[in-house]
């Protein structure tokens, strides 16, 4: 497998679908033997410098070498590092589908997921 820089992978982890979610990726890394590849669940662990954690827990985020992507973005820089992922990350990855799906995510999904997380939160 390709040498990868180091990948942190941001997730809301109090969230009912995000964590179980990352749950999956983050057994993959383990059964693959992949490295490089390192998770923080920012509801309650430590936020990367100069972050607001409202703003971490309203999108996946990914701190690849020097730079933050969020989003389809940060999906991407994950899959391509997971075999079972990787040609899903491929084919997102073309501009035009890099666009639906990021308009899709940025504005439908993960609006969504955040809204219902706050619902939750004020449940408990």
């Amino acid at each position: 497998m390709a040498s990868f820089e180091p990948l942190t992978i941001y997730y809301n982890g109090a969230c009912s679908l995000c964590g179980p979610e990352v749950a999956v990726y983050q057994r993959m890394v383990k059964t693959h033997g992949l490295d490089n590849i390192y998770f923080q669940d920012i509801s309650t662990g430590v936020l990367p410098e100069g972050y607001a954690r409202e703003t971490l827990l309203a999108s996946i985020h990914a701190h690849k070498g020097e730079q933050m992507v969020q989003g389809v973005e940060a999906f991407i820089a994950l899959w391509l590092r997971l075999p079972k992922f990787k040609y899903l990350a491929y084919f997102i990855n073309w501009p035009i589908m890099r666009s639906i799906t990021g308009l899709i995510y940025n504005r439908l999904i993960a609006p969504w997921l955040y809204k219902r997380y706050l619902r939750q939160a004020c449940d408990i």
